[in-house]
């Protein structure tokens, strides 16, 4: 144990070295991921941890009572599950998944639909935004201000209430991508180098390098816990047995929870159940996404409000910690709920779609075109001067 803790105490202050470089983002990125990956195989091959991808997974069984107490409230887990159905996939859910909607959970949902848009996800962007600038302060004047507002609100309310937030994310990536491409295409064929100057249509958010460190591991943990436990509640209540719970580890970063139910009992589960098993997660992270938005406003009118002292003050200082940890969970709540929902291999999204669509061609398709396309999206870092 000994060693342990002396690996530890090296892993910290290397890692801590690495972030007060004078190195570019992706450099430092890369450097932490070379460490992590360093530490986490001599820990895995050290101590026999079960691992998973590299990482390690700290399992136990504290969790499962935890888990079969939250599933005896069946019908409220169920309707949340069928509520986040309508939520991720719009009216296209009483098609794609019949037997997972009724009336009142498409109403539930269609209304929560709207808080998100109108509220939670242009403030969670423009959050986002600022933590990676630098500039944690929220401007009324700089919310999605591109081309005409009207016309694309039109266009946007249309597209999610007819495929939710899994439509929306899905056209955004393809369309750009398209864009990309269409550059790329030009570069080869002309030499004319637009592409360094495009932008790129998504970054990586990393706590130490682009977000706070701390700050961004609480969130992290507090946003994976919710979405495995709700997978987790969802599959008790389907009666697939949960054999642990635990950690996630990258190195000596905790990035997420997670729970082990009994995959190839939960294979044979009906879809209907299995939808409700796998919808879950995002549900779950969409309606803290909610809730975590009113505790922020709430901790920035405290802020604004001068009850808590100057910024000084240890008051404040806790205060202030405590707006950007929950500035950081509302947001990634909102963007790993829909990032979940692409049908990409390993997300839920994927096996959503392979279980409500009987005809595998057309979902492989579905998932190579968008995997093409999120590719894609991240072309321009390559050009990048």
């Amino acid at each position: 144990m000994i060693l342990l803790f002396l690996i530890i105490l090296l892993a910290i202050a290397v890692f801590y070295g690495i972030l007060q470089t004078d190195f570019s983002g992706v450099i430092k990125f890369f450097l932490v991921v070379l460490e992590m990956v360093l530490v986490s195989q001599f820990m895995i091959r050290k101590y026999k941890l079960p691992s998973e991808m590299g990482l390690v997974l700290l399992k136990s069984e504290r969790g499962i009572k935890l888990i079969n107490e939250l599933a005896q409230r069946q019908k409220t887990w169920e309707f949340l599950s069928d509520m986040g159905s309508t939520l991720s996939y719009g009216l296209l859910s009483t098609v794609l998944m019949r037997k997972n909607t009724s009336l009142p959970s498409v109403a539930a949902g269609i209304a929560c639909m709207l808080v998100i848009t109108l509220l939670v996800a242009p403030i969670a962007m423009e959050f986002l935004k600022a933590m990676l600038t630098g500039t944690p302060v929220l401007e009324k004047n700089q919310l999605f201000q591109i081309g005409d507002a009207q016309t694309m609100a039109i266009i946007a309310g249309a597209v999610m209430l007819f495929g939710g937030f899994f439509l929306m994310l899905l056209l955004s990536i393809l369309l750009y991508g398209f864009h990309i491409l269409a550059q790329a295409i030009q570069f080869i064929l002309t030499g004319v180098n637009t592409l360094a100057s495009t932008s790129p249509g998504g970054t990586l958010l990393l706590p130490g390098v682009n977000l706070p460190f701390f700050e961004g591991i609480l969130a992290l943990i507090a946003i994976m816990a919710v979405h495995e436990g709700s997978h987790a509640v969802l599959a008790r209540i389907a009666n697939v047995k949960i054999k642990s719970s635990g950690v996630v580890l990258f190195g000596i970063i905790p990035i997420g929870a997670f729970v082990e139910p009994d995959e190839k009992q939960l294979e044979r589960v009906e879809a209907v159940r299995q939808t409700r098993v796998l919808v879950a997660g995002s549900t779950a992270n969409f309606v803290s996404s909610i809730l975590l938005f009113i505790l922020f406003v709430a901790l920035a009118l405290l802020l604004k409000s001068g009850f808590v002292g100057a910024s000084g003050d240890m008051a404040y200082q806790a205060i202030r910690f405590l707006y950007i940890t929950v500035g950081l969970a509302f947001s990634l709540n909102f963007v790993i709920a829909t990032v979940n929902l692409l049908p990409l291999p390993l997300f839920d999204g994927y096996r959503v779609l392979e279980i409500n669509i009987q005809n595998k061609h057309v979902v492989n398709a579905i998932m190579f075109i968008t995997l093409a396309a999120f590719a894609l999206n991240f072309l321009p870092y390559f050009f990048a001067g």
